[in-house]
């Protein structure tokens, strides 16, 4: 037997290994996508309004960019909400209105067609604030966010 004495032995590594890093960066990717998906707006009635309809604008107001189309507003409405749908839809004396969550869309009568005013959410809340049907009824003057909710707790 000899005296000498063996080395003990070395500590585990206390560093990050592979595994680890692999773990952060999907972590990361997961909540960077989650935060795209949330901002994201896959509604935008714009360019269904632009493709589909005219330009008119000579009949501009309130900030809102008009468009005219031979159709009835109540046709218009849901022609633009099959294509982007709406988070929210009210009429009232025949103008249909159409909220997104960056838009406002307001389809009225117009020489028996119908004339469509697209408003970035802040210039139509501002133009139409005096209709009761948009304030009155819970319409905030602040964009709605993209998300809708859920969880636990909701609906309850």
């Amino acid at each position: 037997m000899s005296d000498e004495r063996q080395p003990p032995p070395r500590p585990a590594s206390r560093g990050l290994n592979w595994k680890h890093w692999t773990a952060i960066i999907v972590v990361i990717a997961l909540c960077c996508g989650g935060v795209f998906l949330m901002n994201s707006n896959f509604s935008n009635p714009t360019d269904t309004i632009q493709s589909h309809y005219q330009r008119a604008s000579s009949l501009d107001e309130g900030g809102g960019r008009a468009y005219t189309s031979d159709q009835s507003p109540a046709t218009v409405a849901d022609q633009i909400d099959d294509d982007a749908e709406a988070r929210d839809e009210r009429s009232s004396g025949g103008v249909y209105y159409l909220q997104y969550s960056k838009h406002i869309v307001a389809v009225s009568p117009y020489q028996g067609g119908s004339k469509i005013l697209l408003h970035d959410y802040r210039s139509g809340y501002n133009h139409y604030s005096g209709i009761f049907i948009l304030g009155g009824w819970g319409w905030s003057s602040s964009p709605p966010s993209p998300f809708r909710g859920g969880g636990p707790g909701s609906g309850k």
